[in-house]
């Protein structure tokens, strides 16, 4: 008859637990967290307590809070455009063959596309080492 326990079982109890609906659970809340959580948390450049910027050693790239790029070798300011950044690149470093280190100096508003975007262009002229330029504590840009 269906329904019914068979005899030699009525004495004991099988506790088992399905596993699977939580690990389904659980999968479906690492996905939702994975695409919310850019979203919600906004990254910031770091402020640094010490830090030495020797301005006239390497050039440095400056990128605003509006996006713009603005390159300064030897105490020489220009702005960039997005097509030219990577030719001025690699021209101010044709003059320093020995010279492959690059500050990058991006405003806290910038946006990190804006400075991934230095930061490819900036690989792609042969820069190997980038020194982060950091605000003092307590003072604004």
């Amino acid at each position: 008859m269906r329904g019914t326990i068979p005899e030699g079982r009525l004495g004991t109890v099988t506790a088992e637990i399905n596993v699977t609906p939580m690990i389904d659970v659980m999968l479906v809340l690492l996905i939702i967290f994975m695409v919310i959580t850019p979203g919600i948390v906004r990254a910031s450049l770091p402020s640094a307590r010490h830090a030495t910027y020797q301005r006239d050693r390497h050039p440095t790239l400056i990128v605003q809070a509006s996006g713009v790029y603005t390159l300064e070798v030897d105490r020489h300011f220009e702005r960039v455009s997005d097509a030219r950044l990577p030719s001025r690149l690699v021209a101010a470093y044709a003059r320093r063959p020995d010279d492959h280190v690059l500050y990058l100096k991006a405003d806290r508003d910038a946006s990190y596309a804006r400075v991934l975007q230095a930061l490819d262009a900036a690989r792609a002229a042969g820069v190997s080492r980038i020194g982060a330029i950091t605000g003092q504590p307590g003072k604004r840009r």
